[in-house]
């Protein structure tokens, strides 16, 4: 069977324009026709999206029927966090928090949704690791401790925004440093396979990097992947598709 995955950090759906419109981003994603999506900062009845439900929006745009929303923060009258996007029914989903060593951090988290297609079992993971190196190796290591508790003849894909090299340094101002590897990555090469993009997919006025990438367990086949450049988020997204 063919897989096709996309992982997209959809800044609520504000494009570089300053518009928001979720519409607009699934509508773009959907020529890819994508099985599976992993959604990162996607906010529920929130002011600044004016009310809306963005997961269900989305889902309803890109005609994915089957979707799930992990809830990181409560923030400005409504709900911030990452999501799921299926073509397949969700037969389980857990969202686990990120461990903090600064309470007045961003919560962040670990979304997991297992599906089940045929005698296939598939373990999906959206993650939006912290902008802080120490919180994100804690992050990557609570994200291992699940890895391990998965059966070995069981699927995994992880998708998302990694924030690698990433720093805050002040309120909504960020440090990128392009290292050659990086600690994070190179802890689930232990246990998964990554689709090496090297193309930048986060773009501000605070710098850019290559952040946002897909894992994959060994028992699965990459066909191919690409970097879909859009300026319907501050994030480009990352297409993969596989053989199950």
């Amino acid at each position: 069977m063919i897989l096709k995955t996309i992982t997209f950090n959809m800044c609520h759906g504000e494009g570089l324009d300053g518009n928001v419109d979720v519409e607009r981003q699934a509508k773009f994603l959907k020529k890819y026709k994508p099985d599976i999506i992993f959604l990162q900062e996607i906010d529920m009845y929130t002011q600044r999206v004016y009310s809306e439900n963005q997961i269900y929006e989305f889902s309803k745009a890109i005609e994915l029927p089957y979707r799930s929303m992990g809830i990181n923060i409560k923030y400005k009258n409504g709900y911030y966090g990452d999501g799921i996007i299926c073509r397949f029914p969700t037969e389980y989903s857990a969202n686990y928090l990120m461990p903090l060593l600064d309470s007045n951090n961003e919560q962040r988290g670990i979304l997991c949704n297992k599906i089940s297609f045929g005698t296939t079992k598939l373990n999906l993971f959206s993650v939006h690791f912290p902008t802080n190196f120490e919180e994100r190796k804690l992050a990557t290591e609570e994200l291992i401790n699940i890895l391990e508790k998965i059966d070995e003849k069981e699927v995994i894909i992880v998708g998302g925004d990694f924030n690698v090299g990433v720093e805050k340094v002040g309120k909504h101002k960020y440090e990128f440093s392009k290292n050659d590897t990086y600690y994070e990555y190179e802890s689930l090469k232990e246990y998964l396979e990554g689709v090496n993009n090297t193309e930048d997919t986060w773009f501000s006025k605070n710098g850019s990097g290559c952040i946002d990438t897909i894992f994959y367990s060994r028992n699965i086949k990459l066909i191919d992947c690409k970097t879909i450049t859009t300026k319907y988020s501050d994030h480009s997204a990352i297409y993969a598709e596989f053989e199950v």
